[in-house]
């Protein structure tokens, strides 16, 4: 067996030892398995590793290649969990190989980043090239719904603990800069009840919240859509829920709507919130009669960005150059753990094997050949920064 043949064999070996094992939301101790999973093969390689608790029973893990001299600290970033497997038209956990693919739950988003990042620090270890610096792998729990990207929030509070980083979401090896924010709002509308009869002694929230809704549709959306980031596309926002009244013969007294908008980098929570408030402000009504609250499923889901001349998009175009690949600079519109490490001061770009269209889907898969090639620009692009 040729070296390169080994080389696969050992990748997909270690991937598969991460997807075989359960950790969605409903699997109790998932992520933890995944993390202990990861810290057996660092000890295993002569690396590193300690644990960041986020809560009893759940932690991020950090796995650490050191360097012999003082230098930069670069992190490889990639969350742990997964989504659900129902409605999954294959063997979630079987991590098969087959038409130059491996499938399974977790396989694209991304555990398949996860392990690409972890060997190649395992194949700079073993040839004992010299590196100045270190490098940390970080496991992060709770990046997919309903939890809030609790772990990566939770790197936030070591400040600038590291000096650039690298997401290994799925990008197809193009390195993303940028990326939108997410905010969920429950929208309340306050009216008065009254007997139908006699709907003028009351004050109807449903009317109410149509009038915003139009409002919304009208003058917010072309708003909207008349900004554009260059990388991400533009800003958005979807009413897409709706509640109120108790029964037909009742005017209802309050009405909710569900919101979420998109928003672009430069923009933030408060401007959100208060332009939707802006578009209250010209409908004939109380301004406390409406109360906007962000949701816990958005928590922290802020939009990120990095110059395209910071070191880490500079040095990772180039490692990607020197692993065969186009080096290409874009946006992407789902959401990453890189927001947080980004607001901690660190430059933070996402980069990693594999087509987030696979990601969630019924049938997930990856394939090998660009889990080879992340493994050889995630090690061109360490000692990039890290040679000696």
């Amino acid at each position: 067996m040729s070296k390169k043949e080994i080389r696969k064999e050992e990748l997909l070996e270690l991937i598969r030892s991460l997807v075989s094992i359960p950790s969605h939301y409903q699997a109790p101790g998932g992520e933890a398995k995944v993390g202990e999973a990861l810290e057996a093969v660092a000890a295993r390689e002569g690396l590193s590793s300690s644990r960041m608790e986020i809560e009893p029973g759940r932690f991020n893990s950090f796995i650490t290649l050191e360097g012999s001299a003082p230098g930069p600290h670069i992190l490889l970033c990639g969350h742990m969990d997964t989504v659900l497997t129902e409605g999954m038209e294959i063997d979630p956990y079987s991590c098969d190989e087959r038409d130059g693919r491996i499938w399974g739950r977790g396989t694209v988003d991304m555990k398949g980043g996860l392990g690409a990042m972890l060997y190649a620090m395992i194949l700079l270890k073993r040839q004992s090239i010299p590196l100045k610096g270190k490098v940390t792998l970080i496991g992060t729990v709770g990046e997919e719904c309903p939890h809030k990207s609790e772990g990566a929030y939770a790197l936030r509070s070591l400040g600038r603990f590291g000096d650039l980083a690298v997401i290994g979401e799925a990008t197809e090896l193009k390195i993303a800069i940028a990326h939108k924010g997410t905010l969920s709002l429950e929208v309340k509308i306050r009216g008065k009840a009254a007997h139908s009869s006699n709907p003028s002694l009351g004050d109807n929230a449903i009317y109410k919240a149509a009038a915003l809704i139009q409002r919304i549709e009208k003058k917010l959306v072309p708003e909207l859509e008349s900004r554009e980031h260059p990388l991400v596309g533009r800003a958005t926002i979807n009413v897409g829920m709706i509640h109120g009244g108790v029964q037909n013969n009742i005017v209802p007294e309050s009405c909710t709507l569900g919101i979420n908008r998109r928003y672009l980098p430069g923009e933030t929570e408060a401007q959100v919130i208060e332009e939707i408030m802006k578009v209250w402000r010209q409908l004939p009504y109380p301004e406390e009669d409406l109360r906007i609250s962000p949701l816990e499923e958005t928590d922290n889901r802020i939009a990120m960005e990095t110059d395209t001349e910071e070191g880490v998009a500079k040095n990772l175009i180039r490692a990607a150059r020197q692993a065969g690949l186009p080096g290409e600079v874009i946006g992407v519109n789902y959401w990453t753990d890189g927001a947080h490490l980004r607001a901690a001061g660190i430059p933070t770009v996402v980069f990693g094997p594999g087509n987030i269209a696979q990601a969630h889907a019924a049938v997930e898969f990856i394939e090998v050949e660009q889990l080879l090639q992340a493994v050889d620009a995630y090690t061109a692009f360490i000692q990039e920064h890290c040679a000696l």
